[in-house]
């Protein structure tokens, strides 16, 4: 797992590279899981002023890893399903309870899952290349790490929607029109971005940085709360229903013929 997760620590920023670059850095529960325990430690970490995530190979994520739901079989069992769930949903809960800002680094794909964790992040920093989709309705899932309560909360219910059930792609100049995304730079310009991002952090005290997020959030993270268990509870009968199953056996079949 040490070498799915990079863990680098440079100075202030902690950064958090998911590293499947072959797979579009496609994410297992294992892997999140060891993003929530990297997150974790952080509050440890006096010398932490900003948390980095962000994907090897040119894209931050393409969401849930497909190939691990069809080695559970085409009958799954409920409680792999629900253990999967909950280690996905771990660094989503866990980004809250960071007491720095947590920033998600957007490059290439950003999808299903992985645009979920984007948008649990703090703020969202873009480059221009970045595409955002939702694309769980048109696998025959739901979203299942918060984005029906936190995408409607920065663009509003009737965008979220649309994006959502029709799994279209937004580009980071539309993202950034709507409030999707905190804004975007031209290529080889974020990572200085995101440096005098953390100089200008490390300017205020943590514990107020760490008090004012906790305040902001602490109504939104109660409803993210439920929205979690709600949607976990609604993506367990998804990913056990027909449509699904049909298109996980499609992509499957592609997967095997794309294979050298």
């Amino acid at each position: 797992m040490t070498q799915e997760l990079l863990v680098t620590d440079d100075g202030a920023i902690r950064t958090l590279t998911i590293n499947r670059p072959d797979r579009r850095n496609a994410l297992t529960p294992e892997l999140t899981a060891a993003l929530a325990a990297s997150l974790g430690e952080v509050t440890d970490l006096e010398s932490v002023r900003m948390v980095v995530i962000r994907g090897a190979g040119g894209h931050f994520s393409v969401g849930l890893d497909l190939h691990w739901i069809s080695q559970l079989g085409s009958t799954p069992s409920p409680t792999l399903i629900e253990e999967g769930l909950r280690d996905f949903q771990s660094v989503i809960r866990t980004i809250g309870q960071t007491p720095v800002p947590v920033v998600a680094a957007l490059e290439g794909n950003v999808a299903g899952f992985g645009l979920d964790l984007a948008l649990a992040c703090d703020l969202r920093y873009a480059d221009s290349g970045a595409v955002l989709t939702s694309a769980f309705a048109k696998m025959g899932l739901v979203p299942d790490g918060g984005s029906t309560m936190t995408l409607p909360r920065l663009i509003g219910a009737s965008r979220a929607f649309r994006i959502m059930v029709d799994g279209s792609s937004v580009s980071t100049a539309e993202a950034l029109d709507i409030g999707m995304i905190d804004a975007v730079f031209t290529p080889g310009n974020l990572d200085p971005a995101l440096k005098e991002l953390v100089t200008a952090v490390s300017g205020s005290a943590r514990g107020s940085v760490a008090a004012i997020k906790r305040l902001i959030q602490r109504g939104a993270w109660v409803r993210l709360a439920e929205t979690l268990t709600a949607e976990g509870k609604a993506q367990a009968l998804a990913m056990g229903g027909k449509e699904f199953q049909q298109r996980l056996a499609a992509f499957t079949e592609r997967s095997k013929s794309e294979t050298p």
